[in-house]
């Protein structure tokens, strides 16, 4: 899974023209953003990595891919919160964050950092049970 992220002109149909082509390649957007005003910046995640960069290439559009880490934690007050505490004190900077889905009491996030070894290590994300 990786987040690609790009500006794109402020004009009309230039989201349309990337998930079209993003469409047409039958690559499947799992959750996007887009903020700005002046030169909006969009980051959209999918796990189809190669076709991602092949199209976003043909189209000639500049971007940067990052590698996420995923995670589920509890869907309650003060988990993001806790979740965001435990890198900053480990010295870990988030770049970005998507919820992908809430169910059950969970949610389930993915996120990329400035020090995947580190989070990995402070999250125990190399164990089986998210902690």
């Amino acid at each position: 899974m990786m987040e690609f992220s790009m500006e794109l002109p402020d004009e009309p149909g230039q989201l349309a023209r990337v998930t079209e082509a993003l469409s047409m390649a039958n690559i499947n957007i799992l959750t996007i953003c887009a903020i700005g005003r002046v030169a909006p910046n969009v980051a959209l995640v999918t796990e189809h990595v190669p076709q991602t960069r092949a199209v976003l290439d043909e189209l000639g559009i500049e971007y940067i891919a990052s590698p996420l880490l995923s995670m589920v934690m509890p869907d309650e007050a003060g988990s993001l919160a806790k979740f965001s505490r435990r890198l900053a004190d480990a010295g870990v900077n988030i770049n970005s964050i998507y919820i992908l889905s809430k169910h059950r009491g969970d949610a389930e996030l993915v996120f990329s950092v400035d020090d995947v070894d580190k989070a990995r290590q402070t999250l125990n994300l190399h164990e089986s049970v998210p902690p």
